[in-house]
């Protein structure tokens, strides 16, 4: 038994040091060396001294601080169990955790990007001059060390069963493996089910106890990335047909694509006719959970730009539409009225003369979008509401009004805009300035005093910039402000547009009539003590605005429709009419059809008596009110607690999901990070969405507004990574699949009835 007795220097003791940050620096340093120094002296010792039996043993004492009581008690020690021991407690810096010799590619699938870099440098695997700039993806690097071990000794590599060799088991395991290695394999006798018979049961994981490294080859574990690819395809027979057609492979052409056969797919680099079709002849119009069983209504929304920042090749910016089409039943109307029109329901004499397509936001090439589809018609176009001033969401309004003038006689009612403080006199200059007459009538109504949110404080040089405060996030006692940016920040164009000397000009398409809408501090639905405007009321339609939390006065609306009448049950009323007919004649009533009207507009708890007794009451007659519709479009936001009042049981909440967090697509970084990110900026992810539609219990929610490098075609890659951010929001909110979805352009999404 050796015993070393090694003096601690004294520079290690703890000491206090005075003087300049540089002399101190320079003392620390010294400290740190002579700390090393020790360490690498007491772990040489130990290395010299140690009874181990075999270098490699030796080798296991690496210089670490954590090792030191190791490497002194290692030759109290029995020497039986080294290479137990060795396996368990101390792992050779110097010897990798996989051998390259044994591979498997489903256990590279499995490591991180640094693990697996980490794994090139300890097998010394060299790359080729100019290829380390490529190696940055997962599936580059994965690639590269596959295609390295197969031509390691030129042939192919065989695939290990375990993620681990031989010689990184204990001795004892390996023995029990080899002894085990004669026992016959229990064969996995999965049935392979093929795309569009449901999501197929993954394959059982083999025990590598149970068979030898032969048998074992066949196996394969499918990744998470398998696994959402196999659903997508799944989901959209039409994309799993035209990657089908791509494919050379024997077992692909025949069976499709099944969890056996994906392996050897190659999708990333596969050249396959991604499937075209735009709006309503999109395929995800028809396989898409949320549309699979939709059926028209008088009321739908209209996704016409969903992308953020830019517009792009494949998502314009920020555009929604909700067409109210309101239609007339004449068959029902002549039954109630015995063939003559009915005046009695005030709210259907509304409807005959509103409705038409309300747009909400107007990006960039927004002009360019509604021509694109046949589901927008300009000439339709009565109202436009923009949520907030930035480009993505305002830029496209002086396009879209000269594209509207080109097809609108200057005779018909003005367009009504709407929106925050600023956009009347903005709109007025843009208009001027490029001298467009073209534009036909309009009136801008501005909601005033839109307030930044309480977390929201302006940045110490004053400049009109204002900064997402995490250490103000979810803080009592904060308040929304009631003088909105024109009180709060002098020099803001809200601030300055008053001053603008430049009157309205029918000439440039604006007319007089625009009012200034200011908002209620005390209203019944108001959240948070949020501000409530109260927009407008038109043809039983209702429109709501509460304010947002984002870098500029945002607003979210709310389209409210009014509870609907109650049905008349005419199966209950006709025969009762006939057996009195005569009667009623008699007694004055030129035509006793019409008592169908008067019937239907008995008060709640009403009744009517007919000649021979009968008494009709009228919740006998009348079905009961039918609950109105309700949508709400988020505009920008980290926060949308200001609206849950009145986004309440929603048929449709649209929300923001600017950006998130895709494991094996983000090359760094982690959730929390992403997430704080987006509300530094004002924006929401997956997750904010979907936690926000719980609290509001929201029917259905659809997700818009992505980042730029979130493409919205129907590509596999594109599909996947929206559907990933689908299963996101729906962890958050607990809804079904077919209540969420990530909106693309032209998607139309029905708002039936409840």
């Amino acid at each position: 038994m050796t015993i070393i007795i090694i003096t601690m220097p004294d520079r290690m003791t703890s000491t206090s040091c005075s003087g300049s940050s540089s002399t101190r620096r320079k003392h620390h340093k010294r400290r740190r060396e002579g700390g090393n120094s020790f360490l690498r002296c007491a772990l040489f010792c130990a290395y010299i001294f140690s009874p181990a039996q075999n270098q490699k043993s030796r080798r296991s004492i690496i210089a670490s601080p954590m090792t030191v009581s190791y490497a002194f008690m290692q030759p109290l020690l029995p020497n039986e169990g080294y290479a137990h021991r060795q396996k368990s407690i101390l792992q050779l810096a110097t010897e990798p955790n996989i051998n390259i010799d044994t591979l498997k590619r489903s256990t590279l699938e499995k490591m991180t990007v640094k693990e697996l870099k980490s794994y090139i440098a300890d097998n010394n695997i060299l790359i080729p001059r100019g290829e380390s700039s490529n190696l940055k993806l997962k599936k580059d690097i994965v690639d590269f060390i596959w295609s390295q071990s197969n031509n390691s000794d030129g042939s192919s590599t065989p695939i290990a069963s375990s993620s681990s060799s031989d010689d990184d088991r204990p001795e004892e395991e390996a023995a029990s493996t080899t002894s085990s290695s004669a026992t016959p394999k229990k064969h996995n006798n999965r049935k392979k089910l093929p795309i569009g018979t449901g999501m197929p049961p993954l394959p059982e994981i083999s025990d590598s106890n149970d068979g030898d490294d032969d048998d074992n080859d066949s196996s394969y574990v499918l990744t998470p990335k398998d696994r959402i690819v196999l659903e997508v395809l799944d989901r959209y027979p039409p994309l799993h047909d035209a990657i089908v057609d791509a494919c050379s492979l024997d077992s692909v052409l025949s069976d499709g694509i099944t969890p056996d056969n994906i392996e050897h797919c190659e999708l990333n680099s596969l050249v396959y006719k991604i499937p075209s079709g735009m709006g309503e002849n999109d395929m995800r119009h028809v396989y898409h959970p949320m549309l699979a069983n939709a059926t028209q209504t008088d009321m739908d929304v209209v996704f016409v730009g969903t992308a953020s920042c830019t517009p792009g090749v494949t998502r314009g910016v920020s555009c929604t539409a909700i067409r109210l089409n309101w239609r007339n039943n004449r068959e029902f109307d002549q039954l109630m009225n015995g063939g003559e029109k009915n005046n009695h329901d005030q709210q259907e004499q509304q409807r005959r003369s509103t409705g038409g397509t309300w747009l909400f936001d107007c990006g960039e090439s927004t002009q360019l979008s509604v021509q694109k589809t046949s589901s927008i018609k300009p000439g339709k176009i009565s109202k436009i509401f923009i949520t907030h001033c930035h480009g993505d969401h305002s830029f496209g309004l002086p396009g879209l009004l000269c594209l509207m003038g080109t097809d609108r006689d200057r005779d018909a009612p003005p367009i009504e805009i709407y929106g925050p403080e600023g956009l009347r006199m903005w709109l007025r200059v843009a208009i001027r300035y490029s001298v467009s007459r073209v534009v036909p009538p309009y009136r801008v109504h501005e909601l005033m005093d839109v307030p930044m949110a309480p977390e929201w404080e302006e940045g110490h040089r004053r400049n009109g910039r204002f900064y997402y405060q995490l250490k103000n996030e979810g803080k009592r006692g904060m308040k929304w402000g009631t003088k909105g940016l024109a009180g709060e920040d002098t020099s803001s164009w809200i601030s300055r547009a008053p001053m603008v000397n430049l009157d309205p000009n029918k000439d440039f398409g604006e007319v007089n009539g625009g009012q200034d809408i200011y908002p209620v501090y005390d209203h019944t639905q108001s959240t948070d003590g949020a501000p409530v405007w109260e927009v407008l009321y038109d043809g039983g339609v209702s429109v709501f605005a509460a304010p947002m939390s984002h870098g500029v006065p945002c607003l979210g609306y709310v389209v409210q429709e009014d509870d609907r009448p109650g049905r008349l049950m005419p199966e209950n009323v006709l025969p009762v009419i006939e057996r009195n007919r005569k009667a009623l004649v008699e007694s004055g009533v030129r035509n006793p059809m019409k008592l169908m009207a008067l019937v239907k507009n008995l008060p709640v708890g009403g009744s009517y008596t007919f000649p021979d007794g009968t008494i009709l009451h009228q919740e006998d007659v009348v079905e009961p009110p039918g609950k109105g519709r309700k949508v709400v479009i988020c505009g920008d936001t980290a926060d949308c607690r200001a609206i849950e009042g009145l986004a309440q049981d929603c048929d449709v909440l649209i929300h923001e999901a600017t950006n998130t967090f895709l494991p094996g697509v983000d090359k760094e970084g982690n959730l929390r990070l992403v997430t704080r990110d987006a509300k530094i900026h004002g924006h929401s992810t997956p997750f904010m969405a979907g936690d926000f539609a719980k609290r509001v219990r929201a029917k259905r929610l659809v997700l818009n507004h992505f980042s730029a490098r979130y493409k919205g075609d129907q590509s596999i890659e594109s599909l996947t990574i929206m559907t990933r951010m689908e299963r996101q929001a729906m962890k958050a909110c607990e809804l079904p699949e077919n209540a969420v979805a990530c909106a693309w352009d032209f998607m139309v999404l029905p708002v039936p009835r409840k």
